[in-house]
């Protein structure tokens, strides 16, 4: 869809040259109009000063020279005259130039004068001492033209100037109207990334409801997840209670038991606590957990590191190695359980020392834990990222710790990778856009 800019912008231009043309054709028409109505009574008291110059003698009227204006005998001044009576008296500014004698009033067009002039032209009929004279005066108006012509180019200059100073405070005019459009959408991005609980309602008066509607709709949306959410972690806890008495029965009898089918038993017991593992992890899970705290690695990462102390004795050192004054723009929840299932994964498999390092910036938060353990040979990194699978069956544990990191980084549109570590074991890779698709 094109933009609703260009959009003004190509609707806006045309209208305003068509505006800008008709008022420079039209004003420029105008002016001519006024200018020659203006020059017509000029022209009407010449041809009374030329009347009032022919004089009476012996032989019937003759035109007093001494009476005209000296403009009319120097050769091609721009104003020209004509008498015809019984006789005709010429301008010497004509030269030998024609003028012509024709009706009463003004010319309807421009006559072609002397050197390439363009000729006003008036001609009136009088009849004096008794003799029908026709009296002809012209004025070049050719320098009126001109000026037209460079006013019209002055004028057309500026009104595209006009034009592109409109289009620019159109367009600054509609970026700032859309301004709160842009907080709206910015607010909609921190709500996604769980910055803010609801969009501020401050808004213009035409984005309020809107801005409401969303409001509402995202307190709908978070209750029904808070009810999923609640109603799956119900569920869940419900069964693990008759899982583990099953469990405990079902060790009970091994005795009893053939190996064969109590190997069977076993193993379907274990699938279904790691189904319901996994349907509890998708219910917390859910999209846009927006109101989730964010993780603060100066808190949160030095009290994963000592509840890990406590649940074995004999931990190695954790060594923590990243900013922990910004804190990182995920879930809490979700964080320290992806960082407490990698934790205790190295710390179960490490010799002495485990290490934690992240950089976060502009589009991404980079994790890597990395252990001194023995590590996982190239083939089997790719069978221990499968729900349940423990390359050693003697460890405790269900074998759904990197699955659920594993899930946790699906969630979140990451990269999750295993690689062996300078330190000799294992190391955990993994990548987490700040920005989901």
């Amino acid at each position: 869809m094109r933009s609703i800019s260009r959009r003004l912008a190509v609707t806006l231009v045309p209208l305003l040259l068509c505006s800008v043309l008709l008022i420079v054709q039209g004003s420029a028409w105008l002016y001519d109009r006024a200018q020659r109505n203006y020059i017509t009574l000029l022209l009407q008291r010449e041809t009374d000063s030329l009347l009032a110059a022919l004089t009476e003698g012996s032989d019937g009227l003759y035109l007093d020279m001494d009476k005209v204006d000296p403009d009319y005998r120097r050769p091609y001044s721009g104003r020209y005259f004509v008498v015809q009576g019984r006789e005709k008296w010429r301008s010497r500014s004509l030269w030998d130039h024609r003028l012509p004698l024709s009706g009463d009033g003004l010319q309807g067009e421009l006559l072609q004068g002397p050197q390439g002039q363009q000729l006003l032209v008036w001609s009136g009929q009088y009849r004096k001492a008794g003799e029908l004279v026709t009296i002809s005066v012209a004025v070049d108006y050719q320098p009126l033209l001109s000026e037209f012509r460079r006013a019209s180019w002055w004028i057309s200059g500026l009104a595209v100037a006009v034009i592109l100073l409109a289009v620019l405070l159109q367009q600054w005019l509609l970026r700032r109207s859309l301004l709160p459009l842009r907080r709206v959408q910015q607010e909609l991005a921190e709500w996604r990334s769980g910055e803010r609980l609801q969009l501020t309602e401050q808004v213009p008066d035409e984005l309020q409801p809107l801005v409401a509607e969303i409001n509402h709709l995202g307190r709908q949306i978070e209750a029904l997840l808070t009810r999923a959410r609640n109603s799956a972690g119900d569920l869940g806890h419900a069964l693990k209670t008759p899982l583990a008495v099953i469990e405990s029965r079902l060790d009970s009898l091994a005795e009893r038991l053939p190996a064969d089918q109590l190997a069977e038993l076993q193993q379907q017991l274990q699938s279904m606590r790691g189904q319901l593992e996994r349907s509890l992890q998708r219910a917390r899970l859910a999209p846009d957990q927006s109101r989730g705290q964010r993780f603060d690695p100066a808190t949160d990462l030095p009290a994963l590191v000592q509840t890990l102390a406590s649940l074995y004795p004999s931990t190695p050192t954790v060594t923590l190695d990243g900013d922990s004054e910004a804190r990182w723009p995920f879930d809490r929840e979700d964080m320290l359980e992806l960082l407490g299932n990698l934790l205790d994964n190295a710390c179960k498999w490490a010799a002495s020392r485990v290490r934690l390092s992240w950089q976060l910036d502009a589009e991404q938060l980079r994790l890597e834990v990395a252990d001194d353990g023995p590590g996982i040979d190239d083939a089997a990194r790719e069978q221990v990222l499968g729900r349940g699978t423990r390359l050693d069956q003697q460890a405790p544990g269900h074998g759904l710790g990197l699955a659920i990191v594993r899930d946790l980084v699906a969630a979140y549109q990451g990269t999750l990778g295993l690689e062996q570590a300078p330190e000799g074991g294992l190391l955990v890779v993994l990548s987490l856009p700040r920005e989901r698709q």
